[in-house]
């Protein structure tokens, strides 16, 4: 139950930073969805199978703390937690670079689908292509660093 509440802790501080660094990157038409990606590596990272009853829920309470339209988070997160989980024999056979192809890929997604319901009449594909480029890179990047940190950060399971 406490490394439970310790995952919770972390999504709001990531929700915090992502809500931070949004209103900063909107004027650059990028998004980077930090919490969505992550509840995607905690996903990836556990040991045991998330129930998609869990991933809604926690989806539910992300929407509450971003204000969001609810059950935005909570559909993307059980759709993402059922994409991990079908997948999780396949990711042992990948090399680092198509996981975080994977990932950049899924948070572009997101980003799309995100604009496509919040804001139908005025989506932006350079929002989509610029913030595809950048979520990419960032996986790519944090890959590199995390060979240079701890184990903890590693995406090796």
């Amino acid at each position: 139950m406490i490394k439970f509440l310790k995952k919770i802790i972390a999504l709001i501080i990531l929700s915090y930073i992502e809500l931070t660094l949004a209103s900063f990157l909107s004027k650059f038409f990028i998004i980077i969805p930090v919490t969505f990606l992550g509840y995607s590596f905690y996903i990836y990272r556990s040991n045991s199978n998330i129930s998609p009853v869990l991933a809604f829920l926690i989806g539910l309470f992300i929407d509450l703390i971003q204000e969001s339209y609810l059950g935005l988070n909570a559909t993307l997160f059980c759709i993402i937690t059922y994409l991990i989980h079908s997948y999780s024999n396949a990711f042992k056979i990948f090399s680092n670079l198509q996981i975080c192809l994977f990932f950049g890929l899924t948070a572009s997604a997101y980003v799309g689908l995100t604009q496509l319901l919040l804001s139908f009449y005025n989506f932006s594909y350079l929002t989509l292509i610029l913030s595809s480029i950048i979520n990419i890179s960032l996986c790519i990047v944090l890959t590199i660093f995390s060979s240079y940190l701890p184990k903890a950060f590693r995406l090796e399971k």
